[in-house]
């Protein structure tokens, strides 16, 4: 995979966006923020470190069914390979 030039996806961004760098890079560090919380407040609670009410408390309803119902998925899967492998 290809690394990211930074520089030319914050050019686009500025032209694209009609706004400065300095509103872009404050934008993308407060939606950065808020996907790496949502990314460690769903593995904590997938290795329990959390409970469901807890992550519900912090991630909202329709992202935690999102969350139990890929797990409940990938439960059913691994049960599936246990018994047909």
């Amino acid at each position: 995979m290809a690394q990211p030039d930074t520089t030319k996806e914050l050019d686009f961004l500025i032209h694209e966006a009609c706004q400065d760098s300095s509103q872009l890079l404050a934008q993308a560090m407060q939606e950065g923020i808020h996907i790496l919380f949502k990314r460690h407040v769903t593995e904590a609670y997938i290795e329990k470190r959390i409970d469901h009410g807890q992550a519900l408390s912090l991630l909202g309803v329709e992202e935690m069914s999102t969350i139990d119902y890929a797990w409940h998925a990938i439960e059913q899967d691994i049960a599936w390979g246990m018994n047909n492998g």
